[in-house]
């Protein structure tokens, strides 16, 4: 910490109160016994608004008013948590992601170290004056006995304080004026810490005339602990001698053995990682890698758009990349979309990399993302692999980010803050002088539109390793099957190559983007859809457990005999959810081994693991789920994908629509024939002729790309513009509508004279979003297409201004930039 002059006593603070509405920093005062200043990022404890919270040290100017000052109470880790660096990246995601700077301080914290405070109280006068006290004061008896009952607990330390009845409050009061006892805001333990257990060591060698006087399994233990030299647990110690632990309490009741608490990492990984060879690159993989290794050794920040068809070797690419980035002293992180395909990449880079990589992801406990980012902010690892968040772990000089399957909506945050990957990835990069890779078989349209403005090098990987061939693709046209009468599930192509594949033991996927069992719920007497009573969606009914379940706010109740409405018992279940197609694959199949893999069997801790070793070791035939089965597993053996219902997304009201069909569709195919067999691919649609499906077939990517750009510019949608989403939301209906007219009234009268060029501004709204009601909250949204962000940008004030005034009448102004949801 620095030494403190006579003029710079002030801090400049960011208070970590998510529930602040203001994005604002606070003026404090370091107490004058103190000879140092707590540095940029420092965390420290301090009052405010009657209690103590956590805060964050901004800067180190004067004071912005000329007034008393309250004083900062404590500095809570004894280095900062956050560089300047950081500090500086904080800004610009606030201004860039239209959020505040304290929603953004949770990503560059370890999980669960926020300081939290809990009113507490304790005792400073004797027992016996306390209870003089109480008695003389003029309260009924019965009061008198409760008060004494909890003053009785009080200790000198802190303690929780009880729920006392408020009529004691006034009394309490007076115990405080008195000096008898004090009432305060206390910091409560961290949620997550570090993880100890107790380890014996010896004190000193023994002489020899000490020795003879232990018993024989005294001895054993000595011996034992003097051959280790390092403390060890009780359970190593007992393993190796056979005793019991008596004995180690009586060694150190001799003053023979000392305890000792070792920090205990706990282990992310189910697996230990196994050495593979390395591959021999072909030349497009050669060449590709020869471009990102230059462009790591010159030091400057350079794009990559890695395009590779599915099974091309993006991955071997990638280590490479890695590889040569540690070299040059720099550390690289390497970001996928799924925690389903963190097992597969973790195997891999850690069979490269060994104990140099961290993961981090949201199926790992709390206690192991925290040992994990501990290990990666203290220098232990130079590879970090994870999920989304990923990209802001407290890695030192990082030289390299890539961004596996850049295409995937899920790179974009859905909650505040409203970050997107690419564009973090691109920024830290730029401030680091570091190279950015972003690959995919299916390229977003905004990472098309870089390549084409000059502003990313695309690399292509145009065909598989070793010469293996792309899938062959079979379209079974679901409305000739429904003039044949044929209503199942699995049409006759699909059935008959799933028979062969099992007589052949080889495996297969199955995609069927719909959980649950049957999609909706329709009484055929009076029509009436049984709808979730928060939301304006449909009940989906799940058959394990059999219960109606809302998909949007988690709502559940048993499914009804009768009609809710008519009594009818004419109730009818209709659509296919991987449930029910799951009980179908096993009737059809009686003999196949099943596996289903959806949000619903992936809950619970290292299921994705689980079901991926599974799929290695040949122990599932067909692995069927949702979209998370079409994403990056590479699976030698699987030689057969069926996409059951290819256009169920087509149709919903998202100018994305036709190219998430059209990415989902390639990469769930790409899962087929990757290993030595040739792989088919059978795709069951009712609109074969849309170009996103035909583009599939016909293995003509450019001509999907030139034909949605195409319609991206000519409705002037992103990425040729920027579009940002304003969503209103409340409980009452006509608070709603009247914020939503206002706030966009206002912004039309601001934002045009703030527009050098007013052609590029269009806000359209406000209406009633598509889906009006979730989680008993109506819904009504606005949308700006602007050619220049700035222009919004610099009306930021006015928008905080805005959203303060929806929250005075009970309604929440989301600010949502690029939404990769419409609905």
């Amino acid at each position: 910490m620095k030494p403190l002059g006579q003029t710079n006593r002030c801090l400049q603070v960011l208070i970590n109160l998510p529930e602040l509405p203001d994005d604002r920093l606070y003026d404090y005062k370091i107490p004058d016994g103190w000879n140092y200043i707590p540095p940029l990022g420092s965390r420290l404890l301090l009052p405010f608004a009657g209690r103590k919270v956590e805060a964050v040290v901004w800067g180190h100017q004067p004071p912005t008013y000329q007034q008393q000052l309250k004083e900062v109470e404590a500095v809570l880790d004894e280095a900062p948590l956050i560089t300047a660096f950081q500090i500086s990246l904080i800004e610009w995601l606030a201004r860039r992601f239209f959020c505040r700077r304290q929603d953004l301080l949770p990503l560059f914290f370890p999980p669960g170290l926020k300081a939290r405070t809990e009113k507490s109280w304790q005792r400073l006068g004797k027992p016996e004056e306390i209870h003089a006290f109480v008695s003389h004061l003029p309260i009924p008896d019965e009061i008198r006995s409760v008060l004494m009952t909890q003053l009785q607990k009080l200790s000198p330390s802190w303690s929780p304080f009880p729920e006392l009845n408020p009529e004691l409050s006034p009394f309490l009061s007076q115990l405080c004026a008195a000096g008898l006892i004090q009432v305060g805001w206390q910091p409560k333990k961290p949620e997550v810490s570090v993880k100890t257990i107790t380890a014996y060591k010896l004190k000193k060698p023994l002489e020899q005339e000490e020795k003879v006087k232990l018993t024989p399994k005294q001895t054993s233990v000595y011996d034992y602990l003097l051959a280790q030299r390092e403390p060890r647990t009780a359970v190593e110690i007992l393993a190796a001698t056979g005793v019991s632990s008596s004995v180690l309490q009586t060694l150190c009741q001799k003053g023979i053995l000392a305890k000792e608490s070792l920090v205990l990492e706990r282990d992310p990984f189910l697996y230990p990682s196994i050495p593979e060879p390395i591959p021999v690159l072909n030349q497009e993989q050669q060449s590709a890698f020869d471009q990102i290794s230059a462009a790591i050794s010159a030091n400057q920040p350079t794009f990559f758009l890695l395009h590779g068809v599915t099974g091309s070797g993006k991955t071997e690419v990638y280590l490479r990349a890695i590889d040569e980035t540690l070299k040059q002293g720099k550390s690289a992180i390497l970001l996928v979309p799924e925690i389903a395909l963190t097992p597969q990449t973790v195997d891999r880079v850690r069979s490269r990399f060994g104990n140099t990589v961290a993961v981090l992801h949201s199926s790992l406990s709390e206690g192991e993302r925290f040992d994990q980012w501990w290990r990666i902010k203290n220098g232990e690892v130079k590879v970090v692999v994870g999920a989304r968040s990923a990209v802001f772990a407290p890695l030192t000089n990082p030289g390299l980010i890539i961004v596996d399957e850049e295409h995937e909506f899920t790179y974009k945050q859905e909650e505040v803050p409203r970050y997107h990957v690419r564009e973090v990835a691109k920024e830290i990069c730029r401030r680091t002088n570091g190279v950015l890779i972003l690959g995919s078989a299916t390229p977003s349209l905004e990472s098309i539109y870089a390549v084409n403005q000059g502003e990313m090098i695309r690399l292509r990987l145009t065909g598989r390793i070793l010469g293996r061939p792309m899938p062959t693709i079979q379209v079974v046209d679901l409305r000739h099957e429904f003039k044949e009468r044929r209503f199942t599930v699995l049409s006759p192509p699909l059935k008959a190559a799933l028979e062969e594949r099992l007589a052949s033991r080889e495996q297969a996927i199955i995609l069927l983007n719909r959980r649950g069992y049957a999609t909706f719920i329709i009484c055929r007497e009076c029509g009436h859809v049984l709808k979730c009573p928060a939301c304006d969606v449909t009940l989906t009914f799940h058959q394990r457990p059999a219960v109606l379940r809302c998909h949007y706010c988690g709502y559940q109740t048993k499914s009804p005999k009768t009609c809710p409405r008519c009594q009818s018992h004419y109730i009818r279940y209709f659509g296919h959810g991987t449930q029910r197609l799951e009980e179908e694959l096993a009737m059809v199949f009686p003999g196949a081994r099943i596996k289903r893999m959806d949000l619903d069997t992936t809950g619970r801790k290292g299921s994705h693991e689980r079901i991926y070793r599974q799929l290695v070791k040949g122990e599932i035939d067909i692995l069927l789920g949702t979209q998370m089965v079409a994403k990056g597993l590479d699976l030698p053996n699987v030689t057969l994908v069926g996409i059951i219902a290819a256009d169920s997304g087509l149709n919903l009201p998202d100018f994305r629509a036709a190219e998430r069909t059209y990415q989902i569709l390639t990469q769930a195919a790409g899962r087929s024939g990757r290993g030595e067999k040739a792989g088919t691919v059978i795709i069951q649609t009712f609109n074969p002729e849309h170009y996103s499906i035909n583009a599939l077939v016909q293995q003509d990517e450019e001509a999907f790309y030139r034909q949605e750009m195409l319609f991206r510019q000519q409705a002037w949608y992103p990425p040729f513009t920027h579009l940002i989403r304003l969503v209103f939301s409340g409980p009452l209906f006509s608070n709603v509508v009247k914020m939503a007219r206002e706030v966009t009234e206002e912004l039309k009268d601001q934002l045009p004279a703030g527009d050098p060029n007013q052609q590029k501004l269009e806000i359209i709204g406000p209406s009633p979003a598509v889906i009006e009601k979730v989680k008993n909250r109506y819904r009504w949204h606005t949308i700006i297409k602007t050619g220049v962000l700035e222009t919004v940008q610099n009306i930021l004030p006015v928008l905080g201004s805005l959203s303060a005034e929806c929250r005075k009448r009970g309604v929440r102004m989301i600010i949502d930039e690029n939404p990769y949801s419409m609905l």
